[in-house]
C-alpha cells in the first residue's frame, strides 16, 4: 500500500485548490500544469485522490487517558483542567471548523465529476463528515451549526447562523451515514474506507447516541430506543454478510507486522518497517501511564469449569504481583505485563514502574525497529486495527440487553465467541441474572433495563476486551458515569515496606519505604543490585491502606471534582461568541 505518498500529493493538491478560492482572478492565471479547482475535479480518480488526506482522521487509539482503566500522576489533559475551573468559556480553546469545510468542499464539486464511482467518494465524504461532526462537535458541545455545504464569505446568514439542535445534527450525520452504506463499494483492501466501514462507524456512532439520550437526562431526548435499533441493524448487516469473524489469536490483533487477511479486522493502518515515516510510537514504554488496578480486577477469575468475579476469590485484594494473573481471563496477559515479560528489544526483564502503579502496557509492544538504525526501542511498526469485528459484536450485544431483548442465542453469537478465543467459560443469561456481581452493580448504578445484570456483564466484556484502544473514556462518558475521571487510580499491591522483586528473575528490583532514613538502612542492596527506591515522604508515590495497599500516584486525592452534566460538555469560547453574536453559551456554562 502507498497511501503516504499519495496522501502527501493531496495535501500539496488541496493548499493549491484552497489557496485559489480566495481570489476570483487567482484561476484565469494560474498554469495548466497545476492542481487547480477548474482543472481537478473532473474524474473519479480527482476525488479520489482529494479524499486520501480524510485517512488521517481514522487512527488507531492505544491508550484510555484519561480514564479508570489508566494509573498515572499525570493530570494535564482537557478534562483535568475542566475539573479543576482552569478551563472556562474565556480561555476556552476556540471551535475549528477546517476538516469539516475541507469535506464539503469536495462534496460541493462532485456534480462535475464523471465515473460511476463518484457516488462511492461522496459517500466516503459524508462518511469522513458523520465522524467529525459526531466526534468533534457533538460530543463536546452537543448543539452546533449544521453546515451541509462549504460556504463562500458572501453567506453571512449561515455563517452567523446559532447552533443547530442535537437531533437535527445527529438526523444529518445519520443521513451521511445511511447514504454512505447505500453508496460506498465493498473493498478487499481493508486499510480503505468501504461500505463496511461505513455500516461500523454507524453502528459505533448510533450505540453512542443512544446511551447519551438514555442516560442523560439533561439532553430531554426520549427516543433512545431507536438509535439502539440502528445499531443493530448495522451490525446484523455485518454479521450477516459473512466476511467477517474473530481472529483465533487475540494477541496477534495489535502485535503483528502484517493484519492483511486477518478476518478481524474491517479496517486496520497499515505500518511499514522499510519506511521511517509509516511506523508509530509505543507510549506503553514510556510515562505516559500504565493500566489500573481497577481494570485488572474487571478480568474473570476461572475456577474449574466456572467464571466468577475476580473480587468473589478470597485474598484477591492481597494478591502479589505474581499471582493476579494466574487462572484469568487470558485476555489479561495478552494486556498487562507479567513477572517476567521482556519487553521488545529488551534482553531482560523489565521492572515496572511504579510511580505508574507498576502495571505495563504489554498489548502493543510491537515488533522491533531498531534493526536498520532508524528507530529507537519505543518505535513499532506492526499494523493496528481501526475497525475490528470484536466491537460490532459488543455494540450487538450492548444495545440488545439496553433494550431488554437480548437471547441467550444473542449471547452465543457475540460474547460467548468472545469468551471462547479468551479461554473463558461461556455464560448463560440465566447465570448472570442469579448471580449479579455486586462490584458491577455499585460502579455501574444508573443502568436502566429489564435485562440489567446483562447490561453489568457486557460492559465488563467491553471494557476488558477493548481495554487501551482508545474507547473508556467515551464510554464513561455517554454512560454518564464521569465520576471515575476524578478518582486517581492504583496500581500493584504490596503487603509492607521492603524489598521485592518484580521481574521474576529472584534478585530485588524495587524497594519501598516511609522515610529516607529507612532507605539508608537498605545501602548495600541498592549499590548490589541497583535497586529502584519509593520513598513515600519524598511525595510521588503512596500506599492506598498507609503502610501497605495497592502503589498509587501521591498528592492527587480529591483535588478534582467531576461536576455532572457541566462536565459532559466544553464551553463555547468567548471569542466565537463575540465573532458570532447569534451563538448561545450551553446552559451548564453560563
Amino acid at each position: 500500500m502507498k497511501m503516504n505518498k499519495k496522501i502527501l500529493f493531496s495535501i500539496v493538491a488541496l493548499s493549491l485548490v484552497l489557496s485559489s478560492g480566495c481570489n476570483d482572478d487567482f484561476l484565469d492565471r494560474y498554469p495548466e500544469t497545476n492542481v487547480t479547482e477548474a482543472n481537478f475535479f473532473k474524474t473519479s480518480s480527482d476525488l479520489e485522490l482529494y479524499s486520501n488526506q480524510f485517512y488521517r482522521y481514522f487512527e488507531s487509539i492505544r491508550y484510555d487517558y484519561p480514564s479508570d482503566n489508566i494509573c498515572t500522576p499525570t493530570t494535564n489533559d482537557e478534562l483535568f483542567q475542566v475539573m479543576s475551573g482552569g478551563i472556562l468559556p474565556s480561555n476556552a480553546t476556540q471551535w475549528n471548523w477546517t476538516d469539516i469545510r475541507n469535506v464539503n468542499f469536495m462534496i460541493a464539486r462532485s456534480g462535475n465529476v464523471s465515473g460511476e464511482e463518484t457516488a462511492h467518494f461522496v459517500g466516503l465524504a459524508r462518511m469522513v463528515r458523520a465522524y467529525l461532526y459526531y466526534y468533534d462537535k457533538v460530543l463536546r458541545y452537543s448543539n452546533v451549526p449544521w453546515y451541509s455545504r462549504n460556504l463562500q464569505t458572501t453567506d453571512e446568514d449561515l455563517l452567523y447562523k446559532t447552533q443547530d439542535s442535537r437531533s437535527l445534527v445527529v438526523d444529518s450525520v445519520m443521513a451521511d451515514l445511511n447514504f454512505a452504506v447505500v453508496n460506498m463499494k465493498s473493498n478487499t483492501d481493508r486499510t480503505l474506507f468501504s461500505k463496511e466501514v461505513a455500516l461500523a462507524l454507524l453502528a459505533r456512532i448510533a450505540l453512542s447516541e443512544a446511551s447519551w439520550r438514555k442516560y442523560h437526562a439533561e439532553l430531554e431526548l426520549n427516543d433512545a430506543d431507536k438509535y439502539y435499533q440502528i445499531a443493530i441493524a448495522a451490525c446484523e448487516e455485518l454479521m450477516r454478510s459473512g466476511s467477517f469473524s474473530l481472529n483465533i489469536d487475540y494477541a496477534a490483533n495489535f502485535r503483528n507486522n502484517d493484519l492483511k487477511g486477518n478476518p478481524e479486522m474491517i479496517m486496520y493502518q497499515d505500518f511499514n518497517y522499510g519506511d521511517p515515516n509509516r511506523v508509530w510510537w509505543n507510549q506503553s514504554w514510556e510515562g505516559h501511564g500504565m493500566l489500573s488496578r481497577d481494570l485488572m480486577e474487571t478480568y474473570l477469575y476461572i475456577d474449574g469449569d466456572k467464571a466468577k468475579p475476580f473480587t468473589s476469590v478470597e485474598g484477591y485484594n492481597e494478591m502479589s504481583f505474581d499471582e493476579f494473573y494466574k487462572n484469568r481471563d487470558s485476555r489479561l496477559e495478552a494486556t498487562f505485563w507479567t513477572p517476567g515479560y521482556v519487553c521488545t528489544n529488551w534482553t531482560s526483564p523489565r521492572i515496572p514502574n511504579l510511580i505508574y502503579g507498576g502495571y505495563g502496557i504489554k498489548k502493543y509492544d510491537g515488533l522491533p525497529t531498531n534493526q536498520n538504525g532508524y528507530a529507537a526501542s519505543a518505535i513499532c511498526w506492526s499494523d493496528l486495527p481501526i475497525f475490528r469485528y470484536a466491537e460490532i459484536l459488543l455494540i450487538y450485544a450492548e444495545a440488545k440487553a439496553e433494550l431488554g431483548i437480548l437471547t441467550q442465542t444473542d449471547l452465543d453469537n457475540t460474547i460467548n465467541l468472545l469468551r471462547d478465543r479468551a479461554k473463558v467459560p461461556r455464560a448463560t443469561l440465566a447465570d448472570w441474572e442469579a448471580n449479579v456481581d455486586p462490584v458491577l452493580l455499585k460502579k455501574y448504578p444508573n443502568v436502566l433495563s429489564s435485562q440489567k445484570a446483562a447490561i453489568l456483564e457486557v460492559r465488563r466484556e467491553r471494557r476488558v476486551e477493548l481495554a487501551d484502544e482508545g474507547f473508556r473514556y467515551d464510554d464513561l462518558m455517554r454512560w454518564s458515569c464521569g465520576d471515575y475521571f476524578s478518582q486517581i487510580q492504583a496500581g500493584i499491591y504490596f503487603p509492607d515496606f521492603g524489598l521485592y522483586d518484580l521481574n521474576a528473575d529472584n534478585v530485588p528490583d524495587v524497594l519501598i519505604v516511609a522515610t529516607n532514613a529507612d532507605k539508608e538502612k537498605y545501602a548495600d542492596e541498592i549499590a548490589q543490585y541497583g535497586i529502584l527506591s519509593y520513598v513515600i515522604e519524598d511525595g510521588q508515590v503512596a500506599l492506598t491502606e498507609g503502610t501497605k495497599g495497592c502503589i498509587k500516584p501521591a498528592g492527587k486525592d480529591n483535588v478534582f471534582t467531576f461536576e455532572s452534566p457541566k462536565h459532559y460538555y466544553y464551553p463555547i469560547s468567548e471569542q466565537d461568541m463575540v465573532i458570532n453574536s447569534n451563538l448561545t453559551q450551553i446552559s451548564f456554562w453560563k
